[in-house]
């Protein structure tokens, strides 16, 4: 991939360019309809202004004139331009089509000021002058959407009735030509105004309707991603439910189960992102640490599949949130062991100047460049037609994207198909801070040790469901588990008991949720080692008052928790 150049991955494609053919063609669209007040109040006024300045010695040019302005009429209104269709350069010889027409109907009405400017009566060269301003009021209003357009053929529409006054020989004519030049500086300014707006909401109606399509295709892909597994966990449980205990059906349990919780993850870890409720805390990170501690989850997934992986860090200190980071560089060595057969990947630390360059570089089946953007999207995976779960769940790249949006870093792509792809992340370099303030020297441990026996341990959980599956787990764990359905119960639990640990669902039956029950906990018992909330939805909102456990709930978060928090 030497000679491949790279490729910038946008935060978010800028809409005035995404959308600017289709906004190009909705213009024309708007410009080829026609009203019949729009069409007659013109015809009327071009044969009224014909009648009265024809007379007494100007009628050929009055007629000249009238035929011209109806021949201009006559060809955008019987010969309309057709709807050009999506392609650019059928939009753009469309609107060149369009402007034609408008610039002949302007030149048809402006000659007006030559042809019938009469330089010896002053009434009539007043007349003239109301009669093409009035004009062009109702022409850059009427005859086209398109502001390139109308001021274009503003100069054509009043240039040779403002000449006329110039040459005038009456000096008060001349205030005139300066007046209606005042005009057409006005006149073009508010066609500008009105053209943008009109862009700006044409855009608006484009991205709400882009949204809204995305969304819809979203949970499409969500609901099939969703069904699948359940529907293989409905058929392993009647195999169950007649006795077979065959261990291959257990696995194949947990397998869906896995497959399940990445989606509903994913899913979860967009709808935070995009609702602007995760608020990154950049703070000082030692990079070798960070590369080390990501590059140890992954390295068995390599091995397994014989891969090698390489580690190339420096030894310095990158400014950006810790948790965020990681998760990026998860998600793309997820990736690249999940495309990479042989070979292996390396994980790399470069400076450049004030930036260091993370690179993660594979020797896998690469990425065509014409998919450079769409890799980027919700479930798009370019090489799992069939969304086998077993190959992910096609959402890891656009939560990177989305963290990257948010932490203000770069993420470049280089990639060709058959020889693998390099994704490169650029994070600015910091100062190290004072050691006793350092947060990221330590990894989180997710420990397998035992927990201390003999604790005791309320759940409060109004789903029976999940409150036996965790009695279950816990009490496996030698833990001594009381389980209540709801915060009265809980409550009268906690006034009879000194419970260590308290575990509760946030919303709860009855008027009292799962923050009043731990509120309730800590007030009355002192020594108590954990309080958390256990929930499935967005609580960003809450703070940092309790730790929260994320439903679905995984076995090794939940044992880390309890081990860190339990003497």
């Amino acid at each position: 991939m030497k000679n491949t150049p790279w490729a910038d991955v946008p935060a978010a494609i800028p809409m005035s360019g995404k959308y600017h053919w289709q906004i190009q063609r909705e213009i024309l669209r708007l410009s080829a309809q026609w009203r019949f007040m729009a069409v007659l109040w013109p015809m009327t006024i071009c044969v009224l202004s014909a009648v009265y300045f024809g007379q007494p010695d100007r009628g050929p040019q009055a007629i000249t004139w009238a035929m011209l302005v109806f021949a201009g009429h006559s060809i955008r209104l019987f010969i309309p331009v057709q709807d050009p269709g999506p392609e650019p350069s059928a939009i753009a010889k469309g609107l060149k089509e369009h402007r034609a027409r408008v610039l002949f109907s302007a030149v048809a009405w402006g000659s007006a000021g030559f042809l019938l400017f009469d330089r010896g009566d002053a009434t009539r060269q007043l007349a003239l002058t109301v009669v093409l301003v009035s004009t062009g009021i109702g022409f850059s209003l009427s005859a086209s959407s398109h502001a390139a357009t109308i001021k274009s053929a503003l100069p054509l529409l009043l240039g040779p009735i403002i000449a006329s006054l110039l040459f005038s020989p009456q000096p008060y004519m001349w205030v005139m030509a300066m007046m209606g030049t005042s005009f057409y500086f006005l006149m073009r300014r508010l066609v500008t105004d009105r053209g943008q707006q009109l862009e700006e909401t044409l855009n608006l109606r484009l991205v709400a309707q882009e949204a809204t399509d995305e969304k819809q295709r979203f949970f499409a892909a969500a609901s099939h991603d969703l069904r699948q597994p359940l529907q293989a966990l409905s058929l392993y449980q009647g195999v169950l439910s007649k006795g077979d205990s065959n261990p291959n059906v257990v696995q194949r349990m947990g397998d869906c189960i896995e497959a399940l919780d990445r989606v509903l993850a994913g899913v979860l870890d967009i709808s935070r992102l995009d609702s602007g409720k995760v608020v990154p805390v950049p703070v000082p990170i030692h990079l070798p640490a960070l590369m080390l501690r990501v590059a140890s989850m992954h390295e068995p997934a390599m091995r397994e599949k014989g891969l090698r992986l390489r580690l190339h860090a420096q030894d310095v200190w990158v400014l950006s949130d810790p948790a965020l980071l990681e998760r990026i560089l998860s998600n793309l060595l997820s990736n690249a062991t999940r495309y990479t057969e042989k070979g292996g990947v390396l994980f790399a630390a470069r400076k450049r100047g004030q930036t260091v360059l993370l690179q993660i570089i594979d020797t896998g089946i690469g990425i065509e460049a014409g998919a450079f953007q769409s890799i980027f999207s919700e479930f798009t995976q370019l090489n799992n037609p069939a969304r086998d779960p077993a190959m992910g769940s096609g959402l890891g790249l656009a939560t990177v994207q989305r963290m990257v949006r948010l932490l203000g870093h770069e993420i470049q792509l280089k990639s060709a198909p058959g020889k693998g792809s390099c994704f490169q992340l650029a994070i600015p370099i910091t100062s190290a801070p004072a050691p006793e303030t350092n947060p990221m020297t330590r990894g989180e441990s997710e420990s397998t040790d035992p927990l201390p026996a003999r604790l005791r341990l309320l759940v409060v959980e109004d789903n029976a469901l999940v409150a036996d599956a965790l009695n279950e787990m816990l009490t496996a764990w030698h833990l001594n588990v009381t389980v209540t359905i709801d915060a009265n119960s809980a409550m009268q639990a906690l006034k009879q008991t000194d419970f260590d640990a308290v575990i509760s669902d946030w919303r709860l039956p009855g008027g009292e949720d799962g923050l009043d029950v731990l509120r309730f906990a800590r007030a009355h018992h002192p020594g108590l080692q954990l309080a958390a909330l256990l929930t499935g939805d967005n609580v960003e909102g809450l703070g940092a008052e309790f730790p929260v456990i994320t439903k679905p709930v995984r076995p090794l978060r939940l044992r880390a928790l309890l081990r860190a928090h339990l003497k």
